[in-house]
């Protein structure tokens, strides 16, 4: 077997394919039998006029001859260029082919020049502007033409200075750089004019700076553009293109691959129009475009005049696993045409998540340009935000801004449910934000776990736990871990190797995942005990479930009686409790929902004839939290006690855990009357005050640290 490549097709690394043979056999026999292979590629040529040429060039490494072919294929030599040796006909193949390296190209096939036959004189003249403009073509729609222009000419109008596209105090209004219908205005809030806001982002000199770094045919001539969902990226990469065309460079702008891969023709001619808004003949070549070979051949006779920025927006959709509704099979041949037509030019791509090809190129050492942008605003850029839209948000203190930032982790995307939310007081804003983020965050997140799990394989889900941990924790992935094993929208792994959430309901969400997943060891880690330090605002969630955590491990006494935990049932409902008269089995019951009503798990032991009940309550404020007595007996405990026989002796605990320890309290039974019968308000029961240091020591050390 051997590696060949067809001269004039771009990308190679794309365009490579491989030939089975027989050494013995004569050189003749393998051109006949790439001919039959290439068919259509060679279906205006004599396979005689095929020259086949032995070579060898890598293609597993960036390398000039691989440069060479794919940018100067027109002038290439192959003798002197690429130390080609060609191969005669009548030769025996083994003269040639043997002791082949595994990672190379080892034939190259030069088919004769275009012109050497009626057909290619044929496509020569149509790849000529006479030929081009006398096809027939459809008439060009007047008014993309004329937005196309109005764009542009509002787009001249703007700042030439980089600064302030990159300073946060400034916000511009920005003309959105596409003429077409489609406009992704899921992620633009585009008025009726066509514009939309962008405050000036820091990454933005990034970007910029590194696309100035481009140089065709000696230098950079890719970019890849990454990140966790909400960064802004697309809003950077469209103010970007508007810079570019302000000062002077055509830039083909593809915001949406989504609505691309819908109609990706008339997408891109669109983008194109807007590129040659001055130009009305390639406005006319371009129309004339009836396919995507057309508009290669299109951007290609450009290499050698001028470079085109092509601009590729949410590379994504086109990924074997996103649901778009769009064949994997269109999608693969919309990337290797999208690849083909930026081939020649300098080319940004753009892609969020958990996109395969991104994710393999962003790991890979090429010599292609990176930028990975994680998270959300920082300090200077959130403190703009909250400036501009003080106005439209209710009142807040600085405790309830830390937990805004927390909970949307300062992301733009998330931060903008706030603004949409109309709520005039924070808790009717905070609770229409969590509904939105819970909508697009736990679920997506939540089912990405799930598929693990059901894939059956114990030692890769025991991996994904170790690895959402590390996340969870802020620490290092464990070793052996791939970027299968978690969901690159919600989470991220920096330069130092160092695990990260992109915001409070993501870690929120996970917690709550493995909480419910029975994986208690997760929370007993001093590192989640540590980690509300350096945040204050989620103090009570982490020491929540780390207290939960430890009784579940260690079990603990309230009013000399000894719970050590045998059994755990999660339960979404009073009905799912079921007490269990089994002697001296405790079970613990854990709500599956965060900050259950009145209560956050009840313990229940059966021992010598008497069923001990003990509801818990964890709070860092007991003096806030002064009624869950009250509400546990009034909404609880009556459907609890339908549960127990009448006959059967038990006592109930009410266990608060708290910073230091109390003095236990002995309660009487109240009661009422209501239409002649008692109505018992509370039975007689313990009130017991145990301190955090009595569940996990960690918890009360770090306390005693903030």
């Amino acid at each position: 077997m051997a590696y060949y490549l067809v001269l004039g097709e771009v990308p190679a690394k794309e365009e490579l394919d491989y030939v089975e043979f027989d050494s013995s056999e004569r050189v003749m026999i393998l051109r006949n039998t790439i001919y039959e292979m290439k068919k259509n590629t060679f279906s205006s040529i004599d396979r005689s006029d095929l020259k086949l040429w032995k070579v060898d060039i890598p293609f597993d490494c960036e390398n000039d001859k691989l440069k060479m072919l794919d940018n100067a294929f027109g002038t290439i030599n192959i003798k002197e260029d690429l130390k080609g040796e060609k191969m005669l006909p009548g030769d025996e193949i083994s003269k040639y082919l043997k002791n082949l390296p595994p990672s190379s190209i080892h034939i190259l096939v030069e088919p004769p020049p275009p012109a050497t036959t009626e057909k290619g004189l044929k496509r020569l003249l149509e790849d000529s502007d006479e030929g081009r403009n006398s096809k027939r073509a459809k008439p060009i729609d007047p008014n993309i033409i004329s937005t196309a222009r109005k764009i542009m000419e509002d787009i001249m109008k703007l700042d030439e200075d980089e600064s302030n596209y990159s300073n946060p105090k400034k916000l511009l209004s920005l003309p959105f750089p596409y003429p077409g219908q489609k406009k992704p205005i899921d992620r633009f809030a585009i008025n009726d004019n066509g514009f939309f806001n962008f405050m000036g982002r820091k990454e933005f000199k990034n970007v910029l700076t590194t696309i100035n770094k481009f140089r065709s045919g000696t230098g950079y001539m890719k970019l890849f553009v990454y990140g966790t969902v909400g960064y802004g990226k697309s809003h950077i990469l469209s103010a970007i293109a508007c810079f570019l065309f302000r000062t002077g460079r055509r830039v083909v702008y593809i915001p949406d691959c989504r609505q691309l891969s819908v109609d990706p023709i008339d997408y891109v001619k669109s983008a194109l129009f807007l590129a040659y808004h001055d130009d009305d003949a390639k406005i006319n070549e371009i129309n004339s475009c009836e396919n995507f070979e057309d508009i290669t051949n299109f951007c290609k006779k450009l290499q050698f005049k001028e470079q085109l920025y092509f601009i590729i927006d949410q590379m994504n959709a086109l990924d074997e696993n996103d649901n778009t509704g769009v064949n994997i099979d269109v999608k693969t041949q919309i990337r290797r045409d999208l690849d083909k037509m930026a081939n020649h030019h300098y080319y940004i791509m753009s892609s969020s998540a958990n996109n395969k090809t991104m994710l393999h190129l962003m790991a890979k050492q090429t010599g292609e340009l990176k930028i990975k942008l994680f998270g959300g605003f920082d300090e200077e850029e959130m403190k703009e935000w909250w400036n501009s839209h003080n106005p439209d948000l209710p009142a807040m203190d600085g405790q309830q801004i830390r937990q805004i930032e927390d909970i949307t982790g300062k992301i733009p995307l998330f931060l903008n449910f706030l603004l949409e939310s109309g709520h005039k007081n924070f808790e009717g804003a905070l609770e229409h934000l969590n509904q939105k983020l819970n909508s697009i965050i736990q679920r997506p997140m939540t089912k990405f776990s799930e598929y693990i799990l059901s894939k059956g394989n114990n030692h890769n889900w025991e991996l994904h736990v170790q690895v959402m941990s590390s996340f969870l924790t802020s620490k290092s992935p464990p070793l052996g871990y791939g970027f299968d094993d978690y969901d690159h929208r919600y989470f991220y792994i920096d330069d130092n190797d160092i695990c990260h959430y992109v915001c409070g309901l993501a870690r929120d969400s996970m917690a709550n995942y493995l909480y419910g997943k029975d994986r208690m060891e997760v929370f007993v880690d001093v590192n989640w005990i540590g980690s509300f330090k350096n945040n204050p605002s989620v103090k009570g969630f982490i020491i929540e479930k780390a207290c939960l955590a430890s009784i579940c491990r260690g079990g603990i006494t309230a009013h000399q009686v000894n719970f050590k935990v045998g059994r755990r049932q999660f339960f979404a409902s009073l009905e799912e409790i079921n007490f269990s008269l089994s002697e001296e089995l405790c079970t613990f019951y854990l709500p599956r929902k965060w900050n259950q009503k009145s209560i956050d798990g009840l313990l229940a032991l059966y021992k010598t004839d008497t069923l001990y009940i003990a509801p818990i309550q964890i709070t860092l404020d007991k003096e806030g939290h002064s009624d869950s007595e009250g509400a546990f007996f009034s909404c609880i405990w009556p459907e609890l006690k339908s549960k127990i026989p009448d006959d059967l002796n038990t006592e109930v605990i009410f266990i608060w855990i708290t910073r230091k320890n109390g003095v236990d309290e002995e309660v009487e039974m109240k009661g009422r009357q209501l239409r002649g019968k008692d109505i018992e308000i509370n039975p007689d029961y313990v009130s017991v005050v145990t301190g955090f240091a009595n569940v996990n020591r960690d918890i009360d050390r770090y306390l005693s640290q903030v």
